[in-house]
């Protein structure tokens, strides 16, 4: 990722940085942290997200202060980015074929409702330094993008399987990044202009489903996720770099329970206040 010039005044952080990971509707909380890290004096040098965190990173990342960014969250209803109703989804299948529906949800709302905030924008033009966490399936790779279209690549990021149709961008098919990579670090921990790393993760109480394949799936993400994160740490304690976890608890939120998303909000902006000391002797 490229380094961009900070000014004198945050010289002192230029070597601290952020990742936000996956969690599902994890934005709720993931905003209300970064409100916290704000107010208690933190500022990233650079940022990474993944599926959830890639949408508030990137909103960070491109400068929206982080009081608009809960605003918006806050406004947020179902019917700003659901597409069409229980019928109408029965049908889809049968207007795209089978063989190419891959979702339920276009994207084209939440396309909608991001494009007031970054518009056309380049993720490799924002303030600060931003890497995006996507599943490239036509390469079977996992890669972090910091350059394109901004929205193309959070999108992608956010591709939940089934939720979302796979989009495909330059002629690849994309899923969330959060299926193979729930804490993008792994080019933090490599780039030798870092030296800490404060991470959010989300426990949002998701209970375990009933049918068969979706508890395999979750199960399945939650193996990778913690296999992943021994290697990471042992590539930090390789490279002498120190990762701060932070973790939030919050109520279980989905598209038809979001009545508790402004205390999932709050419950981020608590972490990082009761979190101060260790987030910021971590970037002393």
């Amino acid at each position: 990722m490229p380094m961009a010039k900070s000014p004198n005044l945050w010289i002192k952080k230029r070597f601290d940085a952020l990742s936000l990971n996956s969690a599902f509707f994890g934005f709720f909380a993931h905003s209300g942290f970064v409100l916290g890290l704000k107010e208690i004096g933190f500022r990233p040098a650079k940022i990474t997200g993944s599926s959830s965190g890639a949408l508030i990173g990137s909103l960070i990342a491109a400068g929206l202060p982080p009081e608009e960014i809960t605003r918006f969250i806050l406004t947020l209803k179902k019917k700003d980015f659901w597409e069409g109703n229980a019928i109408s989804q029965i049908l889809k299948p049968l207007r795209k074929g089978f063989r190419k529906y891959s979702g339920i949800l276009s994207g084209a709302r939440i396309r909608t409702l991001l494009r007031p905030y970054l518009g056309e924008k380049n993720l490799k033009d924002f303030p600060i330094p931003m890497g995006v966490a996507v599943s490239n399936l036509t390469k079977g790779v996992r890669e972090l993008r910091t350059e394109g279209n901004a929205i193309d690549i959070i999108l992608a990021s956010m591709t939940f399987p089934l939720l979302f149709e796979i989009p495909i961008i330059e002629g690849d098919e994309f899923l969330d990044g959060g299926v193979v990579d729930a804490e993008p670090i792994k080019e933090l921990i490599l780039d030798p202009s870092i030296k800490r790393i404060i991470t959010h993760e989300i426990d949002n109480g998701k209970p375990k489903s009933k049918q068969p394949l979706l508890r395999a799936f979750d199960a399945s993400v939650d193996v990778i996720s913690s296999e992943t994160r021994e290697l990471k740490d042992l590539l930090a304690k390789k490279y002498g770099k120190q990762i701060v976890r932070i973790a939030t608890q919050t109520p279980y939120l989905h598209p038809n329970r979001m009545k508790n998303g402004r205390l999932a909000l709050e419950l981020g902006r608590r972490s990082a206040h009761s979190h101060r000391s260790r987030i910021l002797n971590a970037a002393s």
